[in-house]
């Protein structure tokens, strides 16, 4: 193609890895992002990226911008860790890094934690001319030469691509894939950070040091808990690396997520909580554990805590491509058990920047590229999310995917 415009809707992880293989590739992009700026609302703090995410960083992102994720992701041991109740620690799992000898070119592995706001503003910079903020997805046309978006303050875009990284309700799901359901996982959480320097004096070292860790009860309410230290502190690595980039200061940390069955939180799909009373609501949740468990989650940051009501989606097929495809969790959000969305939203980001470099570049025709994409997506997304959600019935009592 001679020209080649991509109209990306949602900003996040998946949406800015795309736009910035896009731009690598010299491909205009435009991205509309629904939150009136990137610290409208909480979106998580800990990320744990394993080979998917750290390859899919490495091939998009220019060198300088490569060299600040590096520097301030924490390069974690190669286990997830079960604790009991008296945050004892019972087994270290070896966790594979996922890396598919197929797919990446830079062979980067092993695991890191990272801050997901941190890596938002790395995968932001030099964006600043193609992110809209405030925009939000009404419906879009396919014209059949081009798709024409149109949001809900009464502007229009038009493009030759256009794709859905707008999250689990995505608003170009809805009419590009009507039949792809999301469904209740049955699950509340809340998620909280505790700073470093108390943590430590709570905890056994393998919070500190291994991916992630877990302990759970009988009614599989659980306390999860994994560390993000900064080897480099982010103004820092931005100063050496790349002086251009703007970045929000960050303290080492744990984060901390209680959940459940929602019947085990009843109030929080009732009324409105700070989040101070959340705090004190995952604490009471943990109150029959050893105390050591509550403890935690009172030494807590009072202002951090939000809540979250666990979805995933059913896997489904897509019908014949067209100009319109999907990415991330608009198509195979999966609840967190195995610590992989953000990765695979990721690694679709990079795929299908690869894709449409090879149609701007003429080696392939678009409904050729997006078909071959969508094969590939569909089938490791929804093979995450199937493991996901099955690990997820054993660990915290998730509802069954639909037969």
């Amino acid at each position: 193609m001679s020209i080649l415009k991509v109209l990306v809707v949602g900003a996040g992880l998946g949406g800015l890895t795309l736009a910035q293989s896009l731009r690598g590739h010299g491909i205009d992009v435009a991205l509309f992002e629904r939150d009136p700026d990137p610290w409208d609302r909480p979106q998580g703090y800990r990320l744990h990226l394993d080979a998917d995410a750290r390859n899919a960083a490495r091939e998009v992102l220019s060198d300088d911008l490569w060299a600040v994720f590096e520097a301030t992701s924490y390069r974690t041991e190669t286990f997830t860790t079960i604790l009991g109740t008296d945050l004892s620690v019972i087994k270290r799992i070896p966790t594979a890094d996922e890396l598919d000898d197929r797919v990446w070119r830079s062979r980067v592995t092993g695991h890191a934690n990272v801050d997901r706001a941190t890596l938002r503003q790395i995968l932001l910079h030099g964006l600043d001319d193609v992110v809209h903020f405030g925009k939000t997805l009404d419906r879009y046309d396919d014209t059949g030469d081009g798709v024409t978006a149109y949001f809900t303050d009464g502007t229009t875009a038009h493009g030759d691509v256009l794709v859905g990284a707008d999250g689990i309700r995505s608003a170009v799901r809805r009419q590009r894939a009507p039949h792809a359901d999301t469904v209740d996982a049955g699950i509340t959480a809340i998620y909280g950070r505790i700073p470093l320097d108390v943590a430590t004096s709570l905890v056994p070292k393998e919070v500190i040091t291994d991916v992630f860790t877990i302990s759970s009860d009988d009614r599989k309410v659980f306390l999860g808990l994994g560390a993000v230290l900064f080897p480099t502190r982010p103004t820092e690595a931005a100063t050496a690396h790349a002086p251009g980039l703007a970045m929000r200061e960050q303290d080492d940390y744990v984060v901390a997520i209680v959940g459940g069955r929602h019947q085990y939180f009843p109030t929080l799909g009732a009324q409105v909580h700070s989040p101070r009373e959340l705090q004190h609501v995952a604490a009471d949740a943990l109150a029959a554990w050893p105390s050591v468990a509550a403890d935690v989650v009172r030494a807590g940051d009072p202002d951090s805590f939000f809540p979250v009501a666990m979805y995933t989606s059913v896997p489904c097929t897509l019908d014949a491509p067209s100009r319109v495809t999907l990415l991330g969790d608009a198509i195979h959000a999966m609840t967190p058990t195995l610590g992989r969305g953000a990765n695979v939203a990721m690694r679709d980001g990079a795929l299908l920047g690869r894709a449409l470099a090879a149609v701007w570049e003429g080696r392939t025709e678009l409904p050729t590229a997006l078909a071959a994409y969508e094969h590939d997506m569909l089938a490791y997304g929804f093979a995450v999310v199937t493991a996901a959600a099955r690990t997820g019935q054993q660990r915290m009592a998730q509802n069954p995917l639909p037969v």
